[in-house]
């Protein structure tokens, strides 16, 4: 399924640091309930002009995402847009994702000389009602919850 864009204009949230470094919103701050994701869940950064930088999502909900990733820049600054998409035994795919980062930290411990592992916290807003259906359908898919 393809998907159309998302307006971005939403100020930063308050974060809280947690020990790796990694800025987390707090549970009770968070509009959306976040997933942890099952293998096969991935999401690409598109940056125009660069290389094309995809990685695992480490958590979803819908309102946003963390992946983590491998790089060898410093971060996805001038990312505007991001693909969704999930494969094992089925397909799903939401394209043209607009979004605002609101981190993008290296692992500590977790990279080499040239290139880094990274997480990196997205948001996104305005979700159509086919997007949203979309998306639901994604973290029911390719999601868990821990609890």
């Amino acid at each position: 399924m393809i998907c159309g864009t998302i307006k971005v204009n939403q100020p930063k949230r308050k974060a809280d640091n947690d020990k790796g470094g990694e800025e987390k919103v707090s549970e009770e701050k968070r509009k959306y309930k976040r997933f942890n994701s099952k293998e096969g869940a991935f999401a690409v950064f598109i940056v125009p002009d660069e290389l094309v930088n995809i990685g695992q999502i480490q958590d979803i909900s819908m309102g946003g995402l963390c992946v983590r990733y491998l790089s060898t820049n410093e971060d996805n600054q001038g990312c505007s847009e991001i693909r969704i998409f999930g494969s094992n035994d089925r397909f799903t795919y939401l394209d043209g994702v607009q979004c605002r980062i609101v981190y993008d930290h290296k692992v500590p411990g977790d990279s080499w000389e040239q290139i880094s592992t990274r997480h990196c916290g997205v948001e996104f807003e305005n979700l159509s009602v086919k997007q949203q259906s979309v998306l639901q359908d994604f973290i029911d898919y390719f999601a868990f919850d821990e609890d």
